[in-house]
């Protein structure tokens, strides 16, 4: 997840107030749909006076506390591009919103503090991944996400092999690489059309080693992972320098050089996709061992509390599901209804407020072994 929106995450989270009013709802980037994006708001935003109306709030109140998402129904906001999502947040001394690349169930929320329990999908940190673009003309580095790609500046960093070796390297027929015998460590012999091209010998591998140095402050003591693109001569000696330690596999095959970065993101997250699941199948699987010890619980009365007193070390919650009841900060008792009353709380998303500031690693919780569970918890102790 991009750090703003992190930091944005935290700073809605620790907002607290008698009234403050979430929003989501479904957008659309073109199309017809989107015709239908301020008509969605207007809806909501009627339903909100209405309730808020019917809790006792007098209605020059409800007009004020309202008047700043109104306003987007105003201005040009609609006709800008949207993302698939928007979410917005509204107090008496706080608005922000957010267009986000999720699509949101129409939904409105009340209370003492933002619901943002259907963030949850955006919290999962480590699909970041990085795409390494590489051609003898140029060289791109993209940090990647599953909504969005980001071209990285690399002022430092030789773009190509011109650049890496200076005015010597001259127009080179392409070539192809061969063993160097049984040595992994060594240098691969380069072969041009029409056979060996002496000169060449080495040289892509020592452009490698002038890249992985250069690149070493840019990637610092990064794990994320990286694909490479480029044509399949370049990848193996890529490989053998380890310019990169986390470079996945498989990569994207051909020249880059007239592939934008939203379509290299594109075709390389399947390849990264793996690395992005492992972390939560291992803590389902991890879970799942350990339900029915002290060290693990899919009871909302132990996750609450837990995630409150820092405990919850991982949490895996349903972002859709609402459970609600209330909760006594004092003596740490949960009461959960079957049905929303009078003071209650959404207690998921409470759990999920506390848990993710107290440093819990959070994860949708989406997994056939844990069906009909909407938490589950393991605690650090």
């Amino acid at each position: 997840m991009d750090l703003l929106l992190q930091d944005e995450i935290r700073e809605l989270m620790q907002k607290r107030g008698d009234c403050c009013v979430s929003l989501y709802l479904p957008t659309h980037k073109t199309g017809r749909e989107t015709l239908q994006d301020p008509i969605r708001l207007d809806n909501l935003l009627r339903e909100a006076e209405k309730k808020l109306a019917a809790a006792g709030m007098r209605s020059s109140e409800v007009r004020e506390l309202l008047q700043p998402a109104r306003e987007l129904l105003q201005d040009t906001f609609f006709t800008h591009r949207l993302d698939e999502g928007l979410s917005i947040f509204i107090s008496r001394d706080f608005f922000k919103y957010l267009k986000l690349p999720v699509h949101f169930s129409e939904s409105l929320h009340f209370g003492r503090q933002f619901y943002l329990k259907p963030l949850v999908p955006l919290l999962h940190c480590s699909n970041r991944f990085y795409i390494l673009a590489v051609s003898r003309k140029s060289l791109r580095l993209i940090e990647c996400t599953e909504f969005g790609a980001n071209e990285i500046n690399l002022d430092s960093v030789p773009l190509n092999m011109r650049e890496a070796f200076g005015s010597s390297e001259e127009s080179i027929p392409l070539f192809r690489m061969s063993s160097q015998g049984s040595n992994p460590g060594a240098a691969p012999m380069v072969h041009g059309h029409g056979g060996a091209v002496e000169s060449d010998k080495g040289r892509l591998w020592r452009w490698f080693q002038i890249l992985k140095d250069s690149l070493h402050p840019i990637f610092g003591q990064e794990k994320i992972p990286l694909v490479f693109a480029g044509v399949d001569y370049l990848f193996p000696v890529f490989r053998q320098v380890e310019v990169y330690k986390n470079t996945v596999d498989e990569f994207i095959e051909g020249n880059p050089d007239e592939v934008d970065s939203l379509e290299l993101k594109k075709k390389g997250l399947p390849l990264v996709f793996p690395y992005f699941t492992r972390e939560k199948e291992l803590a389902v699987r991890r879970c799942i061992d350990l339900l029915g010890g002290s060290l693990a619980s899919d009871n909302i009365g132990d996750i609450l509390p837990g995630a409150v007193n820092g405990r919850v070390a991982t949490l895996l919650i349903d972002s859709v599901a609402q459970q609600w009841g209330t909760y006594d900060p004092a003596s740490g008792a949960v009461k959960v209804h079957s049905e929303h009353q009078t003071g209650d709380q959404e207690l998921l998303d409470l759990a999920f407020t506390h848990a993710y500031l107290n440093g819990a690693n959070v994860y949708e919780l989406h997994s056939p072994e844990m069906e009909g569970k909407n938490a589950a918890a393991i605690f650090r102790y």
